[in-house]
């Protein structure tokens, strides 16, 4: 019988860890399943909650190192030949675990597969799901079940939300596992070096909820913002000409992103970061709009001049 480890990091996670696992040992289906919790560093219950549960395995990192040092804590303790992912104020719906395993059964070509995940806040109200709130249909995974074009498709949207994964945990090791250095998009950053060594495939089914509050790292979204542009940076410079001959480019996106950190810069009050930003999208892929929020920001920096009534 297969074993599947579930990796679930936590940091200051005690309201909402009691909830994750019992959504994660309520999981049934023909494998045995090993539940690995990482204590970050936390200064809550979190330890205690998660050690009071016969059926789960406790890690306790001394200091706080992020959510990729905790999860590639947890990888390299992991009993099993699959991992998931779980954040620690997080839900699995009952049957997601089966109903992966089946996939990589029947498909052994495929190296990770992952499934739809639904936004819920902590009055209980649920919200559109991942898959249709960004459009990800058929069309857009080319295939019923393998992504065509995998790499290039995460270039322009990471689409493979990280607690509805299901991987084989060899390639995650031939990856290298998360980039402990990275606090934000390291998960987008590993799906890029797993793109190029096993193929992922995708099911219409909502294997995650995912707790929508205003402590989600997500919520920073100048840091993502920037995060995210350096990641795509780092994996697309050395493979651009490769990329290209694919048909993949980056210009035009490049620049979105300049604008939109400009506008995030400009709603701050930060004309001159503003400016920096809008005139990078300018230089990148000269637009109207570009030019439009370029000019705007520079006379937001330039002394009016004195008007006819103000001379002596």
């Amino acid at each position: 019988m297969p074993t599947i480890t579930t990796v679930i990091p936590a940091h200051n996670a005690a309201p909402y860890l009691g909830a994750c696992l019992d959504s994660v040992l309520g999981q049934s289906g023909p494998f045995r399943h090993e539940v690995v919790v990482v204590d970050d560093a936390s200064t809550d219950a979190t330890a205690e909650i998660a050690a009071a549960r016969d059926a789960v395995r406790l890690l306790q990192l001394p200091v706080n190192r992020g959510p990729s040092a905790a999860r590639n804590a947890g990888i390299d303790a992991a009993s099993g030949s699959y991992v998931a992912f779980l954040d620690a104020d997080d839900l699995w719906p009952p049957g997601r675990l089966a109903a992966g395993l089946s996939v990589l059964h029947a498909h052994p070509d495929i190296g990770l597969v992952f499934g739809d995940c639904a936004l819920f806040d902590d009055a209980g109200e649920r919200m559109a799901s991942f898959f249709a709130d960004a459009g990800l249909d058929d069309a857009f995974w080319g295939d019923g079940l393998r992504i065509i074009d995998q790499d290039l498709k995460l270039f322009r949207r990471n689409y493979i939300p990280t607690g509805a994964v299901l991987v084989r945990r060899e390639q995650l090791r031939a990856a290298g596992g998360f980039d402990p250095a990275r606090r934000l998009v390291e998960d987008l950053e590993l799906w890029l070096r797993l793109a190029r060594i096993c193929r992922f495939a995708h099911v219409p089914m909502l294997w995650q909820h995912k707790r929508c509050h205003g402590a989600n790292v997500s919520n920073r979204r100048e840091a993502m913002a920037l995060a995210n542009l350096a990641v795509l940076d780092e994996h697309w410079r050395p493979r651009r000409r490769a990329l290209r001959r694919r048909g993949l480019r980056m210009r035009d996106y490049f620049a979105y992103e300049y604008l939109l950190l400009g506008d995030l810069r400009a709603r701050a009050g930060d004309a001159r970061g503003a400016r920096r930003w809008y005139l990078r999208a300018l230089r990148t892929a000269p637009s109207p709009r570009a030019f439009y929020h370029w000019l705007g920001a520079w006379r937001a920096l330039t002394p009016a001049a004195p008007t006819a009534a103000g001379k002596s």
